[in-house]
C-alpha cells in the first residue's frame, strides 16, 4: 500500500512538472509571436503547427482503446504528418516533442526514464522525417514512404519501451489477442507483438486516409497553402 503510495505521489509530481513545462513552452510561443512581428513567416508557423498539434491531440481521443493497451485512432498523427511534410525536420521536430508530452500527459505512466522516452518522446519526435523523400523521389511515392518510415520508426521506439517495461527473466507471462498464451515468450517477442497489434491498423488508417487526400487532390491543396506561409518572405524594415 505504501507503495502504491509513493508511485501515486511521484506520478502527481510529474503531472504538475509536465504542466509546468508544457505551459512554459506556450508562453515561448507567444513570446516568439508577439516579438517577432517583422517575420510573419515563423509567427505563422508557429501558429499552424500549433493548430495541427491541437488536432492530432483532439483526433487522439477518437479511439478504440485495446483491452490490454495501446489504441487505434481516427488517423491522429494526419494533421501533424502534413505539418511536417512541408515545413520540415527542424519545426517537425518541436511540433512532434510537444505532441509526445500532451500524450504522456493524457496517460502518464513509466518505469524509467530511457522508457519514457521510448514510449512518449522519441516515437512522436520521428514524424520530423515525413517529408525525408521529397527530394529523392517523386511526390506520391514520398507522401506514402514519409508515412511508412515514420511508423515503422513509431514501432520500433513502442517495442523498445516494452523491452523494458514487460522484461522477466524466464519470459513474459501473460496473454495477448489473437495470440494466446505468451508463457516463455521473450520481452522482444511480446513487445513486438503487443505494440503490432495497434500500430498495424493505426498505419493503415493513416495510409488510408492518405490515399484518399492524395487521389483527391485536397494533400496538395494543403501543401500549396502551407509552403506560401512558409516561404513568405520576411517584411523588411
Amino acid at each position: 500500500m505504501s507503495n502504491f503510495l509513493l508511485f501515486a505521489d511521484a506520478t502527481e509530481v510529474i503531472n504538475i512538472l509536465t504542466i509546468v513545462v508544457l505551459a512554459l513552452l506556450i508562453v515561448i510561443c507567444l513570446v516568439v509571436c508577439v516579438t517577432n512581428k517583422k517575420n510573419p513567416q515563423t509567427t505563422k508557423s508557429i501558429v499552424y503547427g500549433g493548430a495541427c498539434v491541437a488536432a492530432s491531440f483532439a483526433l487522439s481521443f477518437i479511439k478504440v482503446s485495446m483491452t490490454y493497451g495501446g489504441s487505434i485512432t481516427l488517423a491522429s498523427m494526419l494533421p501533424l504528418f502534413i505539418y511536417c511534410y512541408v515545413f520540415g525536420v527542424g519545426k517537425g521536430l518541436v511540433v512532434g516533442v510537444v505532441y509526445g508530452l500532451l500524450q504522456f500527459i493524457q496517460g502518464p505512466y513509466f518505469m524509467t526514464v530511457p522508457q519514457f522516452f521510448l514510449d512518449y518522446i522519441l516515437p512522436f519526435a520521428g514524424i520530423c522525417l515525413a517529408g525525408v523523400f521529397k527530394k529523392v523521389m517523386p511526390e506520391k511515392g514520398a507522401i506514402f514512404c514519409g508515412a511508412v518510415l515514420f511508423s515503422i520508426l513509431r514501432l520500433a521506439f513502442h517495442i523498445g519501451a516494452g523491452i523494458i517495461w514487460f522484461y522477466q527473466p524466464d519470459g513474459v507471462v501473460g496473454t495477448l489477442p489473437i495470440f494466446g498464451d505468451t508463457a516463455g515468450m521473450s520481452a522482444f517477442v511480446y513487445s513486438f507483438l503487443y505494440n503490432a497489434i495497434y500500430m498495424v491498423p493505426e498505419t493503415i488508417i493513416l495510409l488510408a486516409v492518405l490515399w484518399y487526400l492524395v487521389a483527391s487532390k485536397q494533400f496538395f491543396t494543403l501543401e500549396k497553402m502551407l509552403t506560401k506561409v512558409k516561404d513568405e518572405p520576411a517584411k523588411q524594415d
